[in-house]
């Protein structure tokens, strides 16, 4: 729906336009100071003709004399009808002049309503401007569906009270009627259901003959949501960061007390503290990966990425973990580098996250294999496991900060639950996309794609080995 109070402006019809060829002045042959001149010059040539025969003069004498006078008559007539001709032409030159000029002011001032009528139909926040007795004058699209009025209705000259049944937003605008000074708030406004925390903003507009109010409307639900966001985490890091800081004091205190009567006791504690320090040192690690991936590319330096390699070192480091939790991993190598543009360190981040994932999500005796898949276009990096699964309602919400999925209390224990909203965070930065395919007690399998820079690659043969639980082939 467009501005339905906003109406063009067009240029006047030709026929309410001055017909600049009939202008004529006070000074043209028929002007009366042009009628009198030539009566009185006709008085002089009838008294001076008429004087000639009483002072004895011939005949033809008198008739060169009338003819003499006639001619200069013409002539003094002529001269001045083309002197009046000049004037009309030069007045009309400056008349049309005039005219071109209005025209293109109000071209200009035609465009400049439409440009802000435009601005208008596309601002995102709603605009109401009314009158003092509240009927309303102008209205966007966007306060219209703010404010869940119906589309199709014609909307100016009805009353914003009647069509909008909100008090607390009539008060405020009021309130802005009778002290003249804007006012601010945010007001719920329900649609069924449905609550929408709306920011009102009621300012006075003082125009040369009139008073009227601009109400501004602001959506403030994605706000909230954020805020509320901060705020959860907020409250989470606060947790996590004070878990390992209670341990610590606490083991702490112990060793205190028990170094002096038991050594061994003591140096238990003391591997506990250095535990729980590493445990913060993998939370504030993951902070501070999660803010870098949350800048989006601000912070990344793209290039050509060997994928290949990145996946290889990933393998390499999560290789003495998976031998310690008894899990088998298989790293199925591919002919080719599968060069696709990235950031270098975030790419080994994704690879490093998912695989950690599966190893901590992996009960002993369980199989992890990580693989490269060409695309069209793009690289996807697989990482499969044979671990507990992640139940279908918490497949959508594993990406987010600090949630874990209810798959295994005893396995999260090491986790900072940040360590998928990384990966997610750092994918989109690449302009790549995550998915995951999971059921519980079936294992999960994630999906990275990345945009590929070359994408031809040919699997190569899985190397089986005999004197290890884990299968790498780098």
């Amino acid at each position: 729906m467009g501005l339905e109070c906003l109406q063009p402006i067009s240029n006047p019809p030709a026929s309410s336009m001055p017909d600049l060829s009939t202008v004529t002045t006070g000074t043209g042959p028929n002007s009366p100071g042009s009628r009198s001149l030539s009566r009185w010059n006709l008085i002089a040539a009838g008294v001076f003709l008429l004087a000639l025969p009483l002072m004895g003069a011939p005949a033809w004498l008198v008739a060169i004399v009338a003819v003499a006078a006639i001619v200069l008559m013409a002539r003094r007539y002529n001269d001045q009808r083309e002197d009046l001709i000049d004037q009309i032409h030069q007045t009309q030159g400056e008349s049309k002049r005039e005219v071109a000029l209005w025209r293109a002011d109000l071209k200009s001032l035609e465009s400049q309503s439409r440009l802000g009528a435009s601005a208008l139909l596309q601002l995102i926040d709603g605009v109401v401007v009314l009158s003092t007795d509240l009927s309303i004058l102008l209205i966007n699209p966007s306060a219209i569906n703010l404010l869940g009025m119906k589309a199709k209705e014609s909307l100016p000259g009805r009353r914003f009270d009647e069509m909008v049944r909100n008090p607390p937003m009539v008060k405020l605008i009021r309130a802005a009627i009778n002290e003249r000074h804007a006012q601010e708030s945010v007001i719920e406004f329900q649609f069924g259901k449905i609550v929408r925390p709306l920011r009102v903003r009621a300012d006075v507009i003082n125009d040369e003959d009139s008073f009227k109010v601009q109400l501004s409307l602001r959506d403030e639900t994605e706000a909230r949501q954020i805020e509320g966001m901060r705020r959860e985490f907020v409250a989470n890091v606060s947790h996590e960061l004070k878990t390992p800081l209670a341990a610590i004091k606490g083991y702490a205190e112990t060793v205190e007390l028990a170094a002096a009567d038991d050594p061994d006791m003591a140096i238990h504690f003391m591997n506990q503290i250095v535990t729980q320090c590493h445990r913060l040192e993998r939370l504030i690690s993951d902070m501070m990966q999660l803010a870098r991936a949350q800048s989006g590319k601000a912070l990344m330096k793209l290039s050509s990425v060997p994928m290949r390699d990145i996946v290889a070192e990933s393998v390499r480091t999560y290789e003495p973990v998976a031998i310690a939790s008894g899990l088998t991993l298989t790293w199925h190598e591919i002919d080719g580098p599968a060069k696709v543009l990235a950031d270098p360190e975030a790419a080994l981040t994704i690879c490093n996250n998912l695989i950690g994932n599966a190893i901590r999500y992996t009960p002993r005796g369980g199989r992890i294999d990580v693989s490269l898949q060409p695309g069209h276009g793009h690289w996807t990096l697989i990482v499969q496991d044979t671990g507990v699964g992640i139940p279908e309602q918490d497949q959508t919400k594993i990406f987010e900060r600090f949630y874990r999925a209810s798959r295994n209390a005893e396995m999260t224990n090491s986790s900072t639950g940040l360590g998928l909203a990384i990966v997610k965070n750092l994918t989109a930065s690449l302009d790549g996309h995550v998915s995951v395919q999971s059921a519980p007690g079936k294992g999960s399998t994630f999906r990275v794609e990345l945009p590929a820079v070359e994408f031809k690659a040919r699997p190569l043969p899985i190397v089986e080995t005999a004197t290890s639980p884990v299968q790498v082939n780098v």
